[in-house]
């Protein structure tokens, strides 16, 4: 896969999203406390912070972010993203700038925190982090991190079943850029874009759902919404009749893996 192809595929797969704003708010889950409180720590995220958040969605770590006491300039691509965000924290201190990151010109900088939240793979690493290092007052910290279902370190009949069945239907998950796990690769790119003290953190946590809740959460993911009709709806069948034999609800163990990296003080 050349670079034009994953930067075409990037870009045309991310906004596959939007089209369902509503039922991605209602079907995806939360990120574990743990993730927070990791940037309370350091000092990046406290009440009064100036945060950037990049690929907002809808909301589920912006609504967190406030809560903790940061004020937020979100970044969203998505027209129905944005609309839902700028409705739902409308009496937060939040802003809104709807567009693509890579190709935005003037944003607020001096920035205490920058956050992508399962976004972070969705833009052209290459300049992005180096974007975002220039965006950050000197010693701000930026944080990535994504949620990965399924823990090979505790099997489930669930996840057994589940792999075969995506195995079978196949769906195009990949981007040709790094997974989570791929550390060196991320802690080298970060490395290279003047960032330090580079920390990566792996969070475990279960989520338990309904048959009708799974098919809800993987119908929001880009690699299945990019199937043929036929295909999708064969897919999300098998996942539906697959939690069903287990008795209709079914537990998931998954690992939040989170990368925190401070700007070097001199950048």
């Amino acid at each position: 896969m050349t670079t034009m192809d994953v930067t075409d595929s990037r870009l045309r797969r991310r906004e596959l999203f939007d089209e369902d704003a509503d039922g991605y708010r209602s079907s995806r889950p939360g990120y574990p406390v743990r993730a927070y409180e990791l940037l309370e720590e350091v000092g990046a995220l406290r009440p009064g912070a100036r945060v950037l958040e990049i690929g907002a969605g809808s909301g589920q770590a912006t609504r967190e972010l406030l809560d903790r006491g940061a004020s937020v300039c979100a970044v969203e691509l998505g027209a129905n993203f944005a609309a839902r965000l700028r409705t739902e924290f409308g009496d937060r201190p939040l802003t809104v700038v709807e567009g693509d990151f890579d190709s935005l010109g003037e944003l607020t900088a001096n920035l205490d925190l920058v956050v992508c939240a399962s976004s972070l793979h969705w833009l052209d690493r290459s300049t992005a982090l180096r974007k975002i290092a220039r965006l950050l007052r000197p010693a701000g910290w930026m944080a990535a991190w994504w949620t990965v279902y399924g823990n090979p370190a505790k099997p489930t009949p669930f996840r057994t079943a589940l792999n075969a069945v995506l195995q079978h239907h196949r769906p195009a998950g990949v981007l040709g850029v790094a997974g989570p796990f791929d550390r060196d690769a991320w802690v080298g790119a970060l490395g290279a874009a003047s960032f330090g003290n580079i920390q990566v953190k792996t969070i475990q946590w279960s989520i338990t759902m309904s048959a009708q809740q799974l098919v809800r959460l993987y119908s929001t993911f880009a690699a299945v919404r990019e199937l043929p009709e036929p295909v999708r709806t064969a897919l999300l069948r098998d996942i539906e009749a697959t939690a069903g034999a287990l008795g209709g609800r079914v537990t998931e163990h998954c690992m939040t893996v989170v990368y925190l990296a401070r700007k070097n003080s001199l950048s």
